[in-house]
This record gives C-alpha cells, structure tokens and sequence, in this order.
C-alpha cells in the first residue's frame, strides 16, 4: 500500500511539472486538504505528540556517519536514469521518515524510467533523522538547490522541521512543486502544487 501511495505522489508530481500552472486545483486541493487533516490526528496521537515534544536519545545515535540509520547514506538512495532517449528529465528530492518509505519512492521512480513516459527521474532521499548530520544537511541543501520537486512525509520533528522550512523556503518560488503530507503545519503551509498554495494553512476557516 505505501508503495502504491507513493507512486501515485510521483505521478503527482509529473503532472506538476509537465502541467505547471495547468494542473488541476481541485484535484489538488482534495489532496493537500485530506493530508492536512489526517496530520492533524496524527498530531493527536499520544505516541506522535511524544515525538514532537521530545528529543531523541542522543547518546544512542552516531552523528559522524550518516545518523542513526545503521550510517546509511543518502547516497546509496540516488535514483539516476541510465537512459534518456530523448526524455524530459527532472529531479526529485524527498525526505520521509523511516526507510521503508524511501524504499517505496524508489522503486516508483525507477518504474517510471523504465516505462514509456515522457520523462526520467533524478531523486535522491533523506531519512528526517539524518538532518542532524552536518555533512548530510550541507548536501541536502545542495540538492534541493538543484531540484524541480520536493516530496516530504511525516515530519513532525520540532527541530527537524525548522531544518526543512530553512532549506525549502528560499527555494519554493522556484520549485515547480512542493508535496509535504502529513507534517506539523508550518511545513505544510510550504505546499505548492501548480497554482494551488497552502501558505495561509490554518489561518482561516477556508482552508
């Protein structure tokens, strides 16, 4: 089920990109606002509220390698198509929270470049726990600097989060889409999808 919801966020996000401000609002908008509201009973949850309100364990986690993912590396999650035969490319960049997650994008993106669409993928994932590493933030940095799309998930972490609205707010006027379900609010309200926005989130009733 994660892998199909994912690969479906994917195709999403082709459609921005090949549409832009022609994508469909109100399909957009059902999205971001079912999202929206299933963040805010995630948030909740009493194991989630532990989450946002509580630091991880430091003494437990390696910060010198790639954090406390087995010192895995965002590079070993770097989808590159082989092969373009006259494709549209874009690059994908995507933070979720546990590995399984990135295992789903993964495999959505390279079904895509072997298909017969119209465009590649370039993506690259960070695990969220991962942006505690210096190192990794300098280079996430770097790659959404470079990306046409952003995808998030379940970012719930307080200081965490303050770490991804400083990388993507500089960069969302120029990102051709922004996909962040479900997250803490003020990471939602970074959601751009053609000319749909979630900025005024949770300001007002109409949202």
């Amino acid at each position: 089920m994660k892998s199909v919801n994912l690969f479906l966020i994917v195709c999403l996000a082709i459609q921005a990109y090949n549409n832009g401000n022609a994508f469909n609002r109100q399909s957009s908008r059902f999205l971001i606002k079912s999202s929206y509201k299933q963040s805010k009973y995630l948030m909740r949850s009493s194991n989630l509220q532990m989450v946002v309100t509580d630091s991880p364990n430091t003494k437990s986690i390696d910060f010198s390698g790639a954090g406390m993912f087995t010192n895995s590396s965002p590079e070993t999650r770097r989808v590159i198509p082989s092969i373009l035969d006259g494709k549209t490319k874009f690059k994908i960049v995507y933070v979720v929270l546990e590995s399984q997650y990135q295992s789903a994008l993964t495999k959505a993106c390279e079904t895509i470049n072997s298909g017969k669409e119209g465009v590649a993928v370039e993506a690259v994932g960070y695990l969220l726990e991962e942006l505690r590493n210096p190192k990794i933030l300098e280079q996430f940095k770097e790659d959404v600097s470079t990306a046409n799309i952003f995808i998030g998930s379940l970012i719930f972490v307080q200081e965490l989060a303050d770490k991804v609205i400083e990388v993507l707010t500089p960069e969302r006027d120029r990102l051709d889409a922004v996909l962040i379900f479900p997250s803490m609010p003020e990471v939602m309200r970074l959601n751009k999808v053609g000319t749909f926005s979630m900025a005024s989130l949770g300001q007002s009733k109409s949202v």
